[in-house]
């Protein structure tokens, strides 16, 4: 998942990591999310709050955090601040950007972790020497 603020493709990395840092900086992560979405956090169905700017900061926030992670894992440099990332991004285009930081987080939360297929018997030796072999390389 990639955004582009001032012709700049920033990838966005969501991970445990950036769930603590959004938590540290922004909110407990229930909070912060109603928060990034310009909801009042005591009554979701109170919208008043959007382009507040406790809003646009916290979206700022999130989208600098998810931003430098991203740069950083593709081994650039995670210069983004916040007032670079709000100076970026033009009032219509907020929306679209939290969208994508939100379809980011969402890839962060799925397990990459295949799930493991048995097929018929399953020769326990084997297997062992397989786990030896990978261990020493």
């Amino acid at each position: 998942m990639t955004i582009t603020l001032k012709g700049r493709e920033i990838p966005l990395l969501y991970t445990t990591y950036e769930m603590k840092t959004i938590q540290e900086e922004i909110a407990p992560i229930g909070r912060a999310l109603k928060l990034i979405l310009g909801r009042n956090p005591d009554d979701d169905e109170d919208m008043s709050h959007y382009g507040s700017a406790e809003h646009i900061e916290s979206a700022a926030k999130m989208i600098r955090i998810l931003g430098n992670a991203g740069l950083e894992e593709a081994g650039e440099a995670p210069d983004l601040t916040d007032k670079w990332v709000m100076r970026a991004i033009r009032p219509t285009e907020l929306a679209e950007i939290i969208n994508a930081c939100f379809d980011a987080m969402n890839e962060g939360m799925k397990s990459e972790i295949p799930e493991k297929e048995e097929t018929g018997p399953v020769d326990v030796t084997l297997e062992e020497m397989k786990k030896k072999e990978t261990r020493d390389g």
